[in-house]
C-alpha cells in the first residue's frame, strides 16, 4: 500500500518574504515615504500648512508604484502588500491633507456614535 499524501500541497516552500519580495520591498518604501513626510512636515511651524517634500516623497513613490507592478508581473498572490505600499506612499503626498481629513473623519464618527447612544 503507497504512503498517504497531504490533500492539498504547498506548491511553493520558499519562505513568505522571499515569495512576497516585490510586495515587501512596496510596503517598505510605502512607509518609508510616510515616515520621510511626516518627519519633514513636522519640522515646519505651521503642520497642516507645509506640504511634503516632493524631492524626497516623488521618487519613493515612484519605487513603491515599480515595486507594485513586479509584485503584480511575478503574480505573488499577496496584493495587499502592494495595495498598502502605494497608499502610504500616496498619503505622504499630500501628507498635511490627509491628517485634516482623517480628523474630520474621526470628529464625523464621535458625533454619529454619541448620537446614536443617544437616540
Amino acid at each position: 500500500m503507497p504512503p498517504l499524501e497531504p490533500a492539498v500541497r504547498a506548491t511553493d516552500p520558499r519562505p513568505f518574504w522571499l515569495r512576497h519580495l516585490a510586495g515587501l520591498a512596496c510596503f517598505a518604501l510605502g512607509l518609508a515615504s510616510l515616515i520621510a513626510a511626516a518627519v519633514g512636515v513636522m519640522q515646519e511651524d505651521a503642520l497642516f500648512e507645509a506640504t511634503a517634500d516632493l524631492r524626497i516623497a516623488v521618487p519613493l513613490w515612484i519605487g513603491a508604484a515599480g515595486a507594485a507592478a513586479a509584485s503584480a508581473v511575478r503574480r505573488e498572490g499577496s496584493y495587499g502588500l502592494a495595495v498598502a505600499g502605494v497608499a502610504m506612499a500616496s498619503a505622504a503626498l499630500a501628507l498635511p491633507w490627509v491628517l485634516v481629513l482623517s480628523a474630520v473623519a474621526a470628529g464625523a464618527l464621535l458625533v454619529i456614535y454619541v448620537m446614536s447612544e443617544l437616540f
